[in-house]
């Protein structure tokens, strides 16, 4: 059994959402997919905020592919997971494991792909944002952009709630910090240092509870990937 609705009104926009695990006043971190004017599709790790009247806002770094292709194609899939190994890829698809693709299929409702076997997918056309959730969303930072968005379409198939595991989220925030400290390394090293302490207790505290595990190895070589940057 799955919930999945074309265009939902706010009630049953409530319901998907909270099914997906959102929750209003609230940042989660998916997988956002994209695609650009040739027809290639992005995938990269994007935090989304969730207002209390449930509209979501999206806020890429200026500079990066994300925001190029949500200006030029306004259009995009959140993809769900809770898979480290997934927010690392796909943040790091450049500096990682040559030649492992990643396995996309067409969205039911946008232009941008998704990515295959996520725990579920919103669809959804954004806008520059106007402005109008100022007070209820964080400060945005100068270099970021923001993008309100239209949901299209839910798909959010029933899964089996997850056992929470430390080191799988401590993974996944490690690989957030780390694509903040790519932005930032440059123009904000102090804030780049404080961020690469963050990681270091993520991979401490995954050492620790899951030792010689794939979160460990997301870490440790996200840790490499920081190291690298911080001193070229």
């Amino acid at each position: 059994m799955s919930a999945s609705t074309e265009v939902p009104t706010i009630p049953s926009m409530s319901s998907l959402l909270s099914h997906l695990g959102f929750a209003p006043r609230e940042v989660v971190e998916v997988i956002l997919t994209t695609v650009a004017v040739d027809g290639l599709p992005n995938a990269a790790p994007m935090g989304v905020w969730v207002h209390e009247d449930w509209s979501l806002t999206l806020r890429p770094f200026r500079d990066t592919l994300t925001a190029r292709n949500l200006t030029e194609i306004p259009e995009a899939v959140i993809n769900i997971t809770n898979d480290p190994y997934i927010f690392f890829r796909t943040a790091f698809k450049e500096e990682t494991v040559a030649g492992e693709e990643l396995s996309f299929e067409h969205a039911k409702s946008v232009k941008a792909l998704r990515l295959r076997g996520m725990l579920g997918y919103i669809e959804v056309s954004v806008k520059p944002s106007g402005g109008q959730h100022a007070t209820s969303a964080p400060k945005s930072e100068p270099d970021v952009m923001e993008f309100e968005c239209s949901v299209r379409k839910v798909d959010a198939p029933a899964r089996p709630q997850a056992v929470h595991s430390r080191a799988r989220c401590a993974a996944i925030e490690a690989v957030i910090h780390a694509t903040r400290i790519r932005a930032l390394h440059t123009v904000d090293p102090g804030k780049s240092k404080q961020l690469l302490v963050r990681i270091q207790e993520c991979l401490s505290l995954v050492q620790r509870v899951a030792p010689g595990s794939t979160h460990a190895k997301v870490v440790e070589e996200t840790l490499q990937l920081v190291q690298r940057w911080m001193t070229t």
